[in-house]
């Protein structure tokens, strides 16, 4: 055992590692393994997420900063928020997981992982529950990367049972979550109830699942190299190109989304829903709220492209605003946001969210047009909420962020050299 986990922690991809080190068994043994094994000129330190979601996340990080003094271990401890606790919270909680890895390692480190050959068969089978195809099937790789993440799994051989061995064998201390004792989580149903069903019949099944989703990871990488040059094709500005996608054979669209989502360091969601949204794509039943749901986003399509839009349901939009703005200092918009001119101020202005039934006349018009109308070719749906209104005394509206400018305002602006901007939390 000890000759084996040698073997796999003694060649590290870079020369700076960090672990994810939660306190549990499996990140307890590769912390304690690397330290022990890992070549002297590496540098080697941790990182503990706090989720706040079980009462006692304090005393675990106090856990962990107690381990990490003892072996001379760098911690980094940081605390994340769930946003939307009614919705999917493990899946919501990994999402911010891997948003703070990325916050602390830097281009060329690495983050080493604690997944097991048990973590292999437990995905496996659910994403088989899922339906999913070869490319998620096989996605957990020793080698791999999310986002700009260079991730690194070195006990993927190895069962519960080793990395249990090792710990007693050491005498080290763990975390014991009594969450995963919870067969309401569809993993810890797998764990604590199917697999070793699966075990008493089929003995070692973990270890065969383990080879299988291995060489699924064999034919997914056959697949690469054509995924790869489509994204490209596929790709622009904003996103993914809509009619360049849809030009794609169906099986490719959907290795093409997921791909799509991963490099941006998003998960895709299950089969049924991947191929429910390309069905509406392929279809033409669209409109504004079409949108492919993941934990912390949406997938929207807006002017012929496939848009990624984070936070999706943020509770800001029931947010009011209705201010009498004198311009000298930037005005903070409460749902995110900055408005400032550039230049010596008007007289103030009101400040306002959009109502409804907007009117506005343009720079070298006569007629005013519908806000709601012109906004509909400018401004992605999920935008316009957020877009600051500027009326004048006299109750006309001078412009709707940067994006609408009145004639009055233009004339404004061209006699006194003044310029409105807004900065937007998304730029």
């Amino acid at each position: 055992m000890t000759e084996d986990l040698s073997a796999m922690l003694c060649a590290p991809p870079s020369a700076r590692v960090w672990v994810g080190f939660s306190g549990g068994l499996d990140s307890s043994v590769l912390l304690h393994g690397l330290k022990k094994h890992l070549p002297s000129a590496c540098t080697l330190e941790a990182i503990h997420i706090h989720h706040g979601l079980n009462p006692a996340a304090d005393a675990w990080a106090t856990h962990c900063q107690t381990v990490c003094d003892a072996l001379g271990i760098a911690l980094h401890s940081e605390r994340i928020r769930i946003e939307y606790p009614h919705r999917n919270i493990e899946a919501q909680a990994r999402s911010a997981r891997y948003a703070a890895f990325a916050r602390h390692v830097n281009a060329g480190d690495t983050l080493a992982l604690a997944h097991h050959a048990d973590d292999v068969a437990e995905t496996l089978l659910l994403r088989l529950m899922r339906g999913s195809g070869t490319e998620a099937l096989g996605n957990m790789k020793a080698h791999s990367r999310y986002g700009d993440l260079q991730l690194w799994r070195p006990l993927l051989m190895m069962r519960r049972a080793d990395l249990q061995a090792y710990a007693e064998t050491n005498a080290l201390q763990w975390i014991e979550d009594a969450s995963n004792a919870d067969t309401g989580f569809d993993r810890n149903f797998l764990r604590s109830e199917v697999l070793p069903l699966l075990e008493s019949r089929f003995p070692n099944a973990g270890t065969r699942l383990a080879r299988s989703a291995a060489l699924l990871q064999g034919d997914a990488a056959l697949l690469q190299p054509v995924i790869a040059d489509q994204l490209v094709r596929c790709s622009g500005p904003l996103g993914l190109l809509l009619p360049m996608l849809m030009a794609q054979p169906p099986e490719l669209q959907v290795h093409l989304l997921r791909t799509w989502l991963h490099d941006n360091g998003k998960g895709a969601p299950g089969a049924e829903a991947l191929h429910e949204f390309l069905r509406q794509l392929n279809t033409h039943e669209t409109d504004d709220d079409t949108r492919l749901d993941g934990a912390d986003y949406a997938v929207q399509v807006w002017d012929g492209t496939l848009m990624l839009r984070l936070k999706p349901e943020s509770k800001t939009d029931q947010m009011v605003l209705d201010v009498l703005w004198d311009g000298q200092d930037a005005l903070p918009l409460p749902r995110g946001g900055l408005l400032a001119w550039q230049g010596a101020a008007p007289v103030p202005v009101r400040v306002r969210y959009r109502h409804g039934g907007e009117r506005i006349r343009l720079p070298d018009q006569t007629m005013h047009h519908s806000v709601k109308k012109l906004l509909s070719t400018r401004v992605p749906p999920w935008q316009r909420a957020a877009l600051p209104f500027v009326y004048n005394e006299q109750n006309e509206l001078l412009a709707v962020g940067e994006v609408l400018i009145s004639a009055q305002l233009d004339d404004l602006s061209r006699q006194h050299g003044l310029r409105l901007h807004w900065h937007s939390d998304s730029e």
